[in-house]
């Protein structure tokens, strides 16, 4: 099984591996179309920033899923959002007083629910593998113990510094090709698709997936 959304981000990479493949011919071509040939090494960066944008984009699309599918659970079961914070944050066992941990102030006659929205996650989202593993502690999701995550988190990470540098610090990216892009996507492709298995596994409802 895998998600929705992660066949959204499949068919992107394919379109993409399409686009690179055809530039390819192009300039290869005896008479190749000037614009592609001249442009040929901001084409290449251009592709470069496209993968890692959409990496980032199914990073996000992936765990508003599981926010939709963690507050449906929650909200479902009605627990009182008082008694669930009496608990996280009971760390005084001499204080028997409830005034004491639930103040006036912080007090709700509600029940739990996540309030999380879409684009709070905006300030967590990086194609950065260690700040990914940062944002997935928070859904419940320990990346230290996924074995490809800590085989490749270095070879991913590379690939997303060097489509920093080209935006931040003017990298003329000489050093790169198109087949380097195509093989940049299939580490992607199979990075997400472990990703994608920790996000599918825990979500209960299956429309999300496919």
């Amino acid at each position: 099984m895998k998600t929705k959304v992660f066949n959204n981000f499949e068919e992107k990479l394919e379109d993409l591996e399409k686009t690179i493949t055809d530039c390819n011919e192009i300039i290869i071509s005896d008479e190749p179309l000037s614009f592609v040939y001249d442009n040929a090494n901001f084409l290449t960066k251009s592709f470069l920033i496209s993968l890692c944008g959409y990496l980032e984009t199914y990073l996000k699309d992936a765990l508003e899923v599981l926010i939709i599918d963690y507050n449906d659970r929650i909200t479902r079961e009605n627990f009182p959002y008082n008694l669930v914070r009496w608990s996280i944050e009971n760390k005084d066992k001499s204080d028997s007083k409830v005034q004491s941990l639930l103040d006036k102030k912080k007090a709700r006659f509600e029940d739990l629910s996540i309030k999380l929205k879409k684009k709070d996650l905006d300030a967590f989202i990086s194609g950065n593998p260690f700040r990914t593993k940062e944002i997935f502690t928070m859904f419940g999701i320990n990346l230290d113990e996924l074995e490809y995550y800590n085989e490749n988190k270095d070879s991913v990470n590379q690939i997303i510094t060097k489509r920093n540098n080209i935006l931040h610090h003017n990298d003329d990216a000489s050093d790169l090709s198109n087949q380097d892009i195509l093989e940049y996507t299939y580490q992607i492709r199979t990075y997400c698709k472990k990703l994608d298995e920790q996000v599918d596994i825990r979500i209960t409802n299956r429309q999300h997936c496919i």
